[in-house]
């Protein structure tokens, strides 16, 4: 069975340094509503890429070549919907859970493609990793750092399928410049730039964690970490144990606000974040209870195209108001793909009353 995979993802931030945080000044500004007088900064708007700029900045470490007559790209809505279908079908197969029965055991927060001796080809939001298991020794994760324009090739373990030999990741498929037609994050349309091309990944490269954290260099890249330091944002605790690995967790009135309304019960994971976009101090020095949380302010927004930013943050919040009519209590609007709403958290005894009301999208 083959299936061609559009991996959505991109280099969300790539830095070597902490996050710099807001001055105490701008706090109030970055958190609260604010009436101004007079006009805003414009904001930065987003410049499409051309197709030059994409293959001047497709991932260095990625090595690709044309292959002859093997496949074409074909990326029309009916093409995916038919094949995601029949990757639904083989991943609630009972054949998936027989090839893959160590791999789930280990690491069930990932959806398993294919197997290649004690390795497997696996995929979550942020696209493919390569998956080792090696005897007794629990499975090990590595992001193969693709990105938004490539479009990769896959079977589902079919006997003739490899994708590692000669030390080194290979995928066939094709380069591609993305446009989504929605701010909903619905199937994308794709125009060609590279047909019928070999990826290539040193598996030196993909295996690669210089900081020996447990996430490996490609990963922290993506998402912002710093792949040298164990504990990117210095906190003591190391980042891959870390709820808030960007940001320092800091106790105030606010964070602790902001704390309840995220407090939900969410399987654990080490591999799958919530991207929250936010300028405030306040929610980005959280210290989650449950699920783990990526804070990114919006100058880190500026360069992200907007399918990615509704595919990652999909859940957005307002700045706080201040309720005219109940002391104490707040006022934040909300929305998600679900719909949008308003979140009430009322401030009693020193602790949080979170209020949520929603109101639902129809015909979408």
């Amino acid at each position: 069975m083959k299936i061609l995979n559009f991996l959505l993802l991109a280099a969300i931030i790539s830095c070597d340094k902490k996050p710099e945080t807001f001055n105490q000044k701008s706090i109030e500004e970055n958190c609260f509503q604010i009436v101004k007088v007079g006009k805003e900064t414009p904001k930065k708007q987003y410049v499409e890429p051309s197709k030059e700029d994409i293959l001047h900045n497709f991932p260095k470490h990625i090595q690709y070549k044309t292959l002859e007559n093997k496949g074409n790209f074909e990326g029309n809505l009916d093409f995916f919907n038919k094949e995601t279908e029949k990757e639904k079908q083989f991943i609630n197969s009972p054949e998936y859970q027989t090839i893959f029965k160590d791999f789930i055991s280990d690491l069930p927060e990932f959806q398993y493609l294919s197997k290649q001796n004690q390795f497997a080809l696996a995929k979550n939001k942020y696209g493919l990793w390569l998956i080792e298991k090696s005897g007794n020794q629990k499975a090990k994760p590595y992001f193969l750092g693709l990105t938004q324009n490539a479009f990769v090739n896959y079977d589902f373990n079919a006997p003739n399928f490899t994708f590692l030999s000669e030390n080194a990741v290979h995928l066939s498929g094709s380069i591609v410049k993305v446009t989504r037609l929605s701010s909903f994050p619905i199937l994308p349309k794709y125009e060609v730039i590279k047909d019928d091309v070999e990826f290539s990944i040193s598996l030196a490269e993909v295996k690669k964690d210089s900081d020996q954290d447990g996430y490996n260099d490609l990963f922290e890249q993506f998402i912002g970490l710093n792949p040298t330091l164990k504990d990117s944002d210095d906190d003591g605790v190391n980042d891959f144990e870390d709820a808030n690995p960007r940001y320092a967790s800091v106790s105030s009135k606010f964070s602790a606000m902001y704390e309840a309304i995220v407090d939900e019960t969410l399987p654990k994971t080490h591999y799958s974040f919530t991207e929250v976009l936010t300028d405030c101090d306040y929610f980005n020095q959280i210290n989650p209870k449950n699920g783990k949380f990526l804070f990114y302010n919006t100058e880190e927004q500026i360069p992200i195209k907007e399918d990615v930013l509704d595919h990652f943050f999909s859940v957005k919040y307002s700045k706080i108001s201040e309720n005219k009519f109940y002391p104490n209590t707040y006022d934040i609007d909300y929305a998600d793909q679900k719909g949008s709403g308003n979140i009430s958290a009322e401030f009693i005894n020193g602790k949080w009353k979170i209020s949520k009301k929603t109101n639902l999208y129809f015909g979408v």
